[in-house]
């Protein structure tokens, strides 16, 4: 099992920053906020309300190995409990869901 996690991990997981990256006036750093902080342990940090998930490779997707190995497919797992990663989550299920004309990054200036 664990060797399918690291398989899968390297070629589903790991993020390399493309031009897709930096549409929307990035030009100087990722919009998908790679690469990720190294953290040595998962935590809960009150001041934000935030569940800080461990890090180990700056360039990995947080991911269930579960999740990774039997569905194979990429996806990002995040702990969004209140404040502002709430408030991203929701508008961007609501873009998505709605297709709306206002794209989630103008929404969220407006916060």
């Amino acid at each position: 099992f664990a060797t399918e996690i690291k398989r899968c991990g390297e070629s589903l997981q790991r993020h390399n920053c493309r031009a897709v990256c930096h549409k929307y006036g990035n030009k100087d750093c990722c919009r998908f906020l790679f690469p990720h902080e190294i953290v040595d342990t998962s935590y809960f940090d009150p001041s934000t309300n935030a569940v800080v998930l461990m890090c180990c490779d700056g360039t990995i997707n947080y991911f269930n190995p579960y999740i990774l190995v039997f569905c194979r497919h990429n996806h990002d797992i995040k702990c969004i409990l209140s404040g502002k990663g709430a408030k991203a989550a929701m508008f961007y299920i609501s873009d998505y869901i709605t297709k709306m004309d206002v794209k989630t990054y103008e929404m969220l200036s407006l916060l």
